[in-house]
């Protein structure tokens, strides 16, 4: 796996939408503090175009990340947001761009597709938190940002894991939303699984929309082939009010269907849509040492 160079303050960074249409108040608080550390490209015309639920025709948008990938001078890209549409993308990008010149990709959520298809290209990229999630933020997550891009070398991802199947164990860490890296099983985009900590998180799915998920990664092989699982985040994953199902919080359905793997299992993680988004790296090594619960 090709680690990127790291940046510095001050280095151009590059702001693309490849999803969903952005929301300016969000953006340009987000943006405001990303420009403190960093110098901004991008095309404010792009970046608030709307064609429905996508910012921009697929074709448009696939020659605007191509353009971000030959970019010289940007020494990163940053998702403004996420969304949908990435997975449209994908039988169109072309990972020679990215082995050529590697820079970081950072986002989440949509972004996971993108990270997943860095990873297969053998360019590790940052799970971290979009440009319009920035603000809301802690000060301590993007400084985590920061340093993740920044920093020499390795150091402590995620704290105060819950274990409850402890153990110790390492391998590539690869993941993302839950429901759009199911979306990449059965294509030549699923990351390689064989060995590696799989971390996990989701926004406002149903309980038992979640337990169709995981229990079709199962299916699939993804936990036989991961070494461990890491849960994140999973806000508004509710029932609905209206609803006559009597389900199970969704934290009873994660421990459900994840506690009776056999192997390492850790709750906890502080990423995903949540008051938290803690940025990691995607595709490098990593240890899990997970304490007994």
């Amino acid at each position: 796996m090709t680690r990127p160079p790291r940046l510095r303050p001050g280095d151009a960074v590059r702001i693309i939408a490849p999803a969903g249409p952005v929301p300016r108040p969000e953006f340009e608080a987000g943006a405001a503090i990303l420009a403190e550390r960093y110098r901004l490209r991008y095309d404010p015309e792009a970046l608030f175009r709307a064609t429905g639920y996508l910012a921009g025709p697929d074709e448009v948008r696939v020659a605007e990340l191509h353009e971000a990938l030959r970019d010289q001078e940007a020494r990163a890209i940053v998702l403004a947001r996420g969304g949908y549409g990435l997975l449209r993308l994908l039988t169109y990008l072309d990972p020679k761009l990215l082995q050529e010149n590697p820079k970081p990709i950072v986002g989440f959520s949509d972004g996971t597709v993108l990270l997943a298809w860095a990873a297969r290209a053998g360019v590790a990229s940052v799970h971290g938190p979009v440009v319009t999630q920035l603000a809301r933020l802690p000060a301590e997550d993007r400084a985590g940002l920061y340093g993740l891009l920044e920093g020499p070398g390795p150091g402590l991802l995620l704290s105060d894991l819950d274990a409850p199947v402890p153990g110790r164990v390492q391998g590539p860490l690869v993941g993302g939303n839950l429901e759009v890296f199911s979306r990449l099983l059965g294509t030549p985009f699923l990351p390689d699984l064989d060995g590696a900590v799989l971390f996990l998180e989701d926004l406002g799915e149903r309980p038992y929309r979640v337990d169709r998920l995981l229990t079709h990664l199962d299916l699939a092989g993804v936990f036989g082939a991961a070494a461990a699982v890491v849960v994140g985040d999973f806000s508004g994953c509710k029932e609905r009010p209206d609803s006559t199902l009597a389900s199970p919080p969704v934290e009873e359905v994660l421990l459900e269907r994840l506690g009776r793997l056999a192997i390492p299992v850790a709750f906890g993680g502080k990423v995903g849509h949540g008051d938290r988004n803690v940025a990691v790296p995607y595709g490098t090594l990593v240890a899990l040492e997970g304490a007994v619960s």
